[in-house]
């Protein structure tokens, strides 16, 4: 064998995995086709936070009315930023790799056989193979890309220039960045979502004030909206049918954020014996192994969530088992979302809690409560908690911070502490994150001593 491991694709599932497992001692080769970082690094996370925190901080200057001054975007030097972020982050990831003794194999992989892949001319041989491939876009038959004017969300997000109409199709995590980003560009903005609330799936709370933001920001958001292309000649039209009417609804742009699939080509699968689920999506236990014990996936091709949070966990834990370290995936996995006001999320919802059939509370505590938030000038939103027994099933906070303050909660979940053990423990002051002490004392106080 030429190495222990070979790890087939570059993104941040495919160098977590490679990183943990050369740590452990094992001999690994990386193989990626394109960037190592994948698109979370190169077109996807870093970039569209980047854009996204630059327009926040214009936006924290015209909210501040005792700053006297102006401020405007430079696009063409924030992309430059943006590419010089970029290229340092992938830089260290190529200096680590480099440093722990990874092969770094440029080129498309073909798995020909058991622990055999194929890069150009040459074949590399392992023990065992990490599938890291990611997702590609899907071109759906009401929402066909055509790499002009009907694009996915990081190819629009990339643009050296975009169109002043841009209609955004679908109202989960990625049409949320988006919109945010777009309208503080000053561009007329409208989001489509087929489903009756914006974020399907979450906190119907954080999904309302989610909405009343963008709103208020001058987005037009469509709910229950059923809509199509009818024409991507010139501009771009829609055809959006709801509940008691219909639109034609024309942009200069449509950014489909909804449709990936699982990147899978040259992989021979089947002939590996490695199962896959009804959307084609790799299937793996809770230590990314497959149905063959010698194949691991980790990332967008190992199925949901499709988010770099997970893919870079589920690398490590594929590494730590390939490095003999037994790992197992958490139980609790949050998401973030970059909108001009953060939201953070982890867990369950109450509904969640009541389909189940177990009982539930809740517990909100709005920012307003918090000393910090008016320090910052930023009063807007709530934290909300979820409560089963004595432990804390989900939380759910839009408001500055919110992508901070839920990596807190969501250790405590990991760890399994209930509401006594955290009543003890002391926020330091004056801080965002207070805002977790201030519910868990209002849910304890009086019950506990």
């Amino acid at each position: 064998m030429d190495f222990d491991v070979i790890v087939v694709g570059g993104g941040v599932a495919g160098v977590s995995a490679a990183l943990r497992a050369s740590e452990l001692g094992k001999s690994v080769a990386l193989v990626e086709k394109d960037q190592i970082g994948g698109e979370c690094i190169n077109r996807a996370c870093i970039p569209s936070k980047t854009l996204i925190d630059a327009v926040k901080m214009v936006r924290k200057v015209y909210s501040s009315s005792w700053i006297a001054s102006s401020a405007s975007l430079d696009y063409t030097k924030l992309n430059e930023n943006k590419m010089r972020i970029i290229s340092a982050i992938k830089e260290k990831m190529e200096r680590n790799l480099h440093r722990r003794g990874v092969k770094v194999v440029k080129g498309g992989a073909k798995i020909v056989g058991q622990g055999e892949v194929r890069v150009g001319e040459d074949i590399i041989t392992a023990d065992s193979l990490v599938i890291s491939t990611g997702s590609v876009p899907l071109s759906l038959p009401d929402f066909p890309l055509n790499g002009k004017n009907v694009l996915d969300p990081w190819t629009a997000m990339n643009m050296k220039e975009i169109g002043k109409r841009i209609i955004i199709v679908g109202g989960g995590v990625a049409g949320v960045e988006l919109a945010t980003l777009f309208r503080s560009l000053g561009r007329e903005v409208t989001v489509l979502e087929l489903m009756p609330q914006l974020l399907p799936g979450f906190d119907k709370d954080i999904a309302s004030a989610t909405k009343r933001r963008l709103e208020e920001k001058g987005i037009r958001v469509y709910l229950n909206a059923k809509s199509k292309i009818v024409s991507a000649e010139g501009e771009v039209k829609f055809s959006v049918n709801l509940p008691n009417s219909s639109e034609e609804i024309h942009g200069d742009l449509a950014v489909v954020t909804i449709g990936r699939k699982a990147s899978t080509e040259n992989l021979n699968l089947n002939e590996m014996k490695v199962e896959v689920d009804q959307r084609g999506y790799i299937k793996v236990d809770e230590r990314g192994r497959t149905s063959n014990g010698k194949v691991f996936a980790a990332g967008d091709v190992a199925g949901v969530p499709l988010s770099a949070t997970k893919a870079w966990r589920q690398g490590t834990v594929v590494g730590d088992n390939l490095g003999g370290k037994d790992t197992k995936m958490p139980r609790y996995i949050p998401t973030s979302i970059f909108a001009d006001v953060e939201i953070g999320i982890v867990g369950r919802t109450l509904d969640d809690l009541k389909k189940m059939g177990v009982e539930g509370k809740e517990i909100t505590v709005e920012m307003k409560d918090i000393p910090r938030a008016w320090t910052l000038n930023e009063t807007e939103g709530f934290l909300k908690l979820v409560i089963s027994g004595d432990k804390i099933e989900g939380a759910h906070m839009i408001g500055e911070g919110a992508t901070e303050v839920i990596n807190t909660v969501a250790l405590a979940m990991e760890l399994g502490a209930s509401l006594r053990q955290l009543y003890p423990v002391t926020f330091s002051h004056p801080t965002v994150s207070e805002i977790v002490s201030e519910a868990i004392q209002r849910l304890t106080y009086g019950e506990l001593y």
